[in-house]
């Protein structure tokens, strides 16, 4: 009786429940695809899942749903961030030996860059929700504006081609 070796390394093959097996775990954690594949021996290289993503269209709604799905839980993360202060202070002591209470600006300054590339992640993830809303105005006054143009050089060409007939 022959049995086949078993394969050794990352997946290569798609198959529609790995691709939900790792759209579900991007869609429950906020850390990027590299370190998901960095993280997971039985997922597939992090090139073979973006090669999958032009290849199979299924997987490439999927993904994009779970993209959307990690987005929510980035404003989550931020309070969490923003609200543990159990590092904020440490304690010093003098030179008379007396321990004194300071700010750790460290921690506070990881915590602030922290917050802010998840701001700055769901509002590249989902603009119309997360992003600043004066930017989001801006671009459709600028789409009102490129109608208006369009349509004023449609009159004109239309008026051209009016007097050439």
């Amino acid at each position: 009786m022959d049995r086949k070796p078993k394969k050794i390394g990352r997946p290569t093959s798609y198959r529609l429940k790995l691709a939900h097996r790792i759209c579900d775990l991007i869609a429950t954690h906020a850390i990027g695809l590299r370190t998901l594949t960095a993280t997971h021996d039985w997922m597939p290289t992090q090139s073979t899942i973006n090669k999958w993503l032009w290849k199979h269209e299924e997987f490439s709604l999927l993904y994009a749903r779970a993209k959307l799905a990690q987005a929510a839980i980035l404003p989550d993360e931020c309070l969490d961030i923003s609200d543990d202060t159990s590092r904020d202070t440490l304690y010093k002591t003098n030179k008379d030996g007396e321990e004194h209470e300071v700010a750790n600006n460290e921690w506070i300054n990881r915590s602030r860059l922290r917050v802010d590339t998840r701001k700055w992640l769901s509002a590249k993830l989902l603009p119309r929700i997360w992003g600043d809303a004066k930017r989001v105005e801006d671009l459709e006054g600028q789409n009102d504006i490129l109608r208006q143009e369009l349509r004023t050089l449609r009159a004109e060409l239309d008026a051209k081609s009016q007097k050439e007939f």
